[in-house]
């Protein structure tokens, strides 16, 4: 399903492993929304920064920017969930 150019579509890729990159695929659109919402982050650091973008197939869905200031916040990661003893 094609949409109208002016829709923000953004696709980001998370790592699954340690050390590879992190990618994020988007139209302008897609980007300056995204760069917005990091801005409200950054000024706003008690709520996070959203948004509201589609991704590949069309599905709307919400990016959350949260300000951090201590590494515990940035726990769990991805890819250690799924190797991590139990």
């Amino acid at each position: 399903m094609d949409l109208s150019k002016e829709y923000p579509f953004i696709h980001i890729y998370t790592q699954h492993k340690p050390r590879q990159p992190v990618i994020i695929k988007g139209n302008t659109e897609g980007l300056c929304v995204l760069l917005n919402a990091i801005i409200n982050a950054i000024a706003y650091p008690q709520t996070n920064g959203i948004a509201e973008v589609f991704c590949g197939d069309a599905e709307c869905y919400q990016v959350l920017v949260q300000h951090i200031s201590t590494h515990k916040e940035l726990s769990p990661l991805p890819y250690q969930e799924e190797h991590e003893p139990k």
